[in-house]
């Protein structure tokens, strides 16, 4: 199927037919009306069903806050989610997702910065909440994993605190269930609020890798231009490819993280995608029996998921005959992991590559990539890439320097902060080294705050990383820079080695020299049983420099 070129996004379907993200909604509902939304332990809620309780939902907030104010969701992959975040946004509110693990004091920081008036909580971090200083929330709606989940909920909430005890104990005793406000007599029907497309949908804050997290302030039209420039870059064959059942997709990645909160919530759920949730994929028996049961076409993921399944007999037992593919971003993909999973699955590990400042898709491969090249692809639909030195010029073709954006799903700036981050062109500086091809091609060096200095050469982690990980004894590995009176910084990795392998220092280093040029060679290696990461996978390098 060929591919027509729209000339702007306003001329996108996307934007032809939805004048704001609570149309988008609606369109997407009434097409799939009776096709399959979301599913959560083996419990399916159809885009009707969806429908009908959003609708439900934005009445009861339309009853408690304002249009403008802030509703902070803290929770993982759960039935309630889409219900509460659709619900939000119908209400014409705007979302500020929250890591159901942080800590008090990351807590306390969002809710403050934030101003959130309603706070929606998965009960297993209930304690937190119960310890923190709320400031303005004045109603907090505590969910659980069985909600919406039928008599089925019942059983799986007394597996989760009695059984798994992921539930500590804490009194909230001013809070509401979410259950009981779905049961509530918001009986009529909710009268959509005409919100200009320029509206705050989400107020998304960064990871907080420098310093404190900041708030990206993302509009419906930052969301909606991410999910039409995701359905050029991957139409027809994610979307719309014939197959016997509906398109099926894994969604393993939490939804409050801006990679999977595009691709599920919305680009995918437009174009009627039935999304199989999972709730813990640190769980892989439990994950893994999931995918045993599906028919599943599509994947999001990042390197280390993809690592931890691939590690996994009964993964690579699966059947793979209905596969399409899988999209990997949020972190560099190693080539020893693309290709075992192509090998175990027999499909090209796509690469993306997006921030939460831009929705957050800027590049990636085509969806009929023949191989995977390390490249995170071409610049999305109206989206302009370019390299730039530390004084604001373009570097020629080839040259690494910092990649800077610009396009329709940039944020409008940061959240109470003088310094918006975006320029008066609209352009966006990204903190990542990179090259561009005479191609167009993209490749990712690394982050510009990682980068190790050597004796006055540049070592980027990821180049070192791919190459301790293609050594047999390693699972995973993290590098980073540590001072050094003779070359100003060393290189040293931490490494986890599968169960049962051994491996010494002198052995990898060895690895390494005949790998590596002989400044990027570590110098240090620790063995560690597990490696500090992010809620979505990442490896931590600013917590191994603590652990040095």
């Amino acid at each position: 199927m060929s591919k027509k070129v729209p000339k702007s996004i306003e001329e996108t379907e996307i934007f032809q037919n939805n004048s704001n993200l609570v149309d988008f909604f609606n369109t997407a509902c009434g097409r799939y009306k009776d096709s399959i939304a979301f599913e959560s332990f083996d419990v399916e809620m159809s885009y009707g069903q969806l429908a009908e309780r959003v609708n439900h939902l934005a009445s009861w907030f339309a009853k408690n806050a304002n249009v403008g104010d802030k509703v902070a969701v803290m929770m993982p992959n759960m039935m309630a989610y889409p219900v509460i975040v659709y619900g939000a946004l119908k209400a014409g509110m705007t979302v500020v997702n929250i890591n159901p693990l942080y800590t008090k004091r990351e807590l306390e920081h969002v809710l403050k910065d934030s101003k959130a008036h309603i706070l929606l909580c998965w009960e297993g971090a209930g304690h937190v909440v119960a310890s923190a200083n709320l400031a303005s929330v004045d109603k907090i709606v505590l969910t659980t994993v069985g909600d919406l989940l039928g008599f089925k909920g019942k059983i799986i909430n007394l597996v989760v605190r009695k059984i798994k005890k992921l539930v500590p104990k804490f009194n909230l005793s001013n809070s509401l269930a979410f259950g009981k406000v779905m049961q509530g007599d918001t009986k009529e029907a909710f009268i959509d609020i005409d919100l200009p497309i320029e509206h705050m949908a989400f107020l998304q804050y960064t990871g907080g890798t420098t310093g404190v997290s900041k708030g990206a302030i993302l509009t419906h039209r930052n969301l909606m231009a991410n999910s039409a420039q995701a359905y050029h870059i991957f139409n027809p064959k994610w979307f719309d490819k014939p197959t016997d059942s509906q398109i099926t997709v894994v969604c393993p990645l939490p939804l409050y993280h801006i990679f999977a909160l595009t691709a599920h919530t919305f680009a995918l759920f437009y174009h009627g995608a039935k999304n199989i949730l999972i709730t813990n994929p640190r769980d892989l028996p439990t994950f893994v029996g999931t995918l045993k049961k599906q028919k599943f076409h599509v994947m999001s993921g990042v390197n280390t998921l993809f690592e931890a399944l691939l590690n996994n007999e009964d993964f690579r037992k699966l059947d793979f005959s209905n596969f399409i593919g899988a999209l990997s971003g949020g972190m560099a993909t190693l080539p020893s992991t693309a290709e075992k999973w192509e090998k175990v699955t027999g499909t090209v590990l796509l690469q993306a590559y997006g921030l939460t400042e831009t929705s957050p898709l800027v590049t990636s491969m085509e969806y009929d990539s023949p191989a995977f090249t390390g490249s995170i692809g071409k610049a999305a639909l109206f989206t302009e890439v370019e390299v730039r030195d530390d004084s604001g010029q373009i570097l020629p073709i080839g040259q690494a320097g910092e990649l800077c954006i610009r396009g329709p799903q940039v944020m409008q700036g940061y959240w109470k902060i003088e310094d918006s981050g975006v320029d008066e062109n609209g352009w966006f500086n990204s903190g990542d080294i990179a090259t561009i091809d005479e191609a167009g091609y993209v490749h990712i060096i690394d982050r510009k705050k990682d980068m190790i200095i050597v004796s006055g050469f540049n070592v980027y982690p990821n180049e070192v990383e791919a190459v301790v990980s293609e050594h047999p004894a390693v699972m995973e590995c993290g590098c980073i820079g540590v001072e050094d009176e003779k070359s100003q910084e060393v290189v040293k990795v931490f490494v986890v080695v599968h169960e049962g392998q051994n491996l010494s220092s002198e052995e990898l280093i060895a690895f390494c020299r005949d790998n590596l040029t002989a400044y990027k060679v570590p110098k240090l290696v620790e063995f560690i049983s597990e490696l500090p990461k992010s809620n979505v996978g990442k490896v931590l390098r600013r917590e191994l420099k603590d652990l040095h």
